[in-house]
């Protein structure tokens, strides 16, 4: 039997408790991943001379408030991942950047396909790059991205719950 066999420590976890804090990352957390996206574009632009992605059917071309899906898709994928997979674990900080790295990058070309697949039209083009929804040099972008996650979720605002801690006697 293919299954995926949870920790016992996962399967107790309360799924109330996980879409709660989900649905708080997402209305916190995607929009500053978006606007970090942004900058990265622009970064991007600064040193190469052109945008690293464009939007084809943004009036704006370099962004597209479209875009705020796949951030919010990709917080629920690091958000799923630490739940369920990294904290039950205690995991490290470095494998679960690489993971949620790879996991990610490998989620912004679904993403892109899909847009294709569903609406007929792609939301996000790498210019130049084979692969068309991500290039390889997203790697570095992703890693700073799961970085700027854990930061933001663990230790700005404590967007992640408690359920770590010891009990008050």
């Amino acid at each position: 039997m293919n299954t995926i066999a949870l920790s016992a420590e996962a399967q107790r976890r309360p799924f109330g408790l996980y879409a709660r804090v989900l649905a708080t990352q997402i209305l916190y957390v995607a929009p500053l991943l978006w606007l970090l996206e942004l900058s990265q574009n622009q970064a991007w632009k600064a040193v190469n001379g052109t945008y690293g992605w464009v939007y084809p059917a943004s009036p704006y071309g370099w962004f597209s408030f479209g875009s705020m899906v796949l951030w919010a898709g990709s917080v629920f994928l690091m958000w799923t991942l630490h739940y369920y997979w990294f904290h039950p674990k205690g995991m490290k900080l470095w494998p679960r950047v690489a993971i949620a790295t790879g996991v990610c990058w490998v989620g912004e070309w679904v993403g892109g396909f899909l847009a294709v697949q569903l609406t007929g039209q792609p939301l996000h083009v790498w210019p130049g790059s084979s692969m068309v929804y991500v290039s390889f040099p997203a790697m570095f972008f992703w890693v700073s991205n799961v970085i700027i996650y854990h930061l933001l979720t663990a230790y700005v605002i404590d967007l992640t719950p408690n359920y770590d801690a010891p009990a008050d006697t």
